[in-house]
């Protein structure tokens, strides 16, 4: 009987980084270490894992490594990096390593070979680093899967996930000079597709995985999270149970 096994639980220090998410803490962890090691002067060493529309053909591999290079402010670097934390580490958990990292590659691949396009067609050239695209995807990828999930924007504006990718989207299109924007958002997309089931076709055996999925255990729901998404849908499902409890106690009493 062939299908999907189930992998033990990963040790040593990974394993304890919260999250439960080895991949997106290593991309993290590659954006810090090469900020560091450009802030330091030592950026040159970097410059063949960057993407660049004028010298693609010849350095494939940077189709995926520019998103192990931390380039940005460090504030945005932080922000970013949390964002990537609950969006990507949300999706890894959901979908397991394998196809975590598949819709990394091809999201970011997809965004950075439609760019090159636009510049071959525009005669723009243009430059990718930092994780900006794939957090992008992820978070289009994360609202095609919960598109009424009502989150809160800069931990105030209430806004449902859906008009949070849509968001996403709009500002990675202005994050290009115009109209270079309009052809990195391929990828974004390919992750709409992806997560509303285009990764079940890149993966025989589908069916078998999904009944270990339901098999698998859930993380307790008292379980310390700093993850604000999950913070709030706790803090729902809590009001929704007072609320319940309440209307039955008023309804026990007009019995009597």
């Amino acid at each position: 009987m062939t299908g999907w096994k189930t992998r033990p639980a990963p040790s040593g220090w990974f394993s304890r980084l919260p999250g439960d998410c080895p991949v997106t803490w290593t991309i993290l962890g590659a954006n810090a270490f090469t900020f560091v090691f450009t802030f330091m002067g030592a950026g040159w060493l970097l410059e063949s894992l960057v993407f660049r529309t004028y010298v693609f053909p010849s350095a494939p591999w940077s189709l995926v490594t520019y998103l192990l290079v931390g380039s940005s402010h460090p504030l945005w670097l932080l922000l970013g990096g949390y964002m990537v934390w609950i969006f990507g580490g949300s999706l890894e958990r959901s979908w397991g390593r394998r196809d975590y990292i598949l819709f990394l590659i091809l999201t970011s691949g997809t965004a950075a070979i439609f760019l090159w396009l636009g510049s071959f067609f525009t005669g723009r050239a243009t430059v990718l680093a930092g994780f900006w695209v794939p957090l992008t995807a992820c978070v289009v990828a994360w609202s095609a899967i919960n598109p009424h999930e009502r989150l809160l924007l800069y931990f105030v504006v209430p806004i449902e996930a859906r008009w949070l990718g849509i968001l996403a989207t709009v500002l990675l299109f202005f994050s290009f000079p115009f109209p270079l924007g309009l052809f990195p958002l391929a990828g974004c997309g390919l992750a709409w597709w992806y997560a509303r089931g285009g990764r079940f076709w890149l993966s025989p055996g589908w069916p078998s995985r999904i009944s270990l999925r339901r098999r698998r255990a859930r993380i307790p729901e008292d379980r310390f999270t700093l993850n604000p998404i999950e913070l709030v849908r706790r803090w729902q499902r809590k009001r929704r149970f007072l609320r319940l409890m309440k209307q039955a106690g008023l309804r026990d009493l007009n019995k009597h």
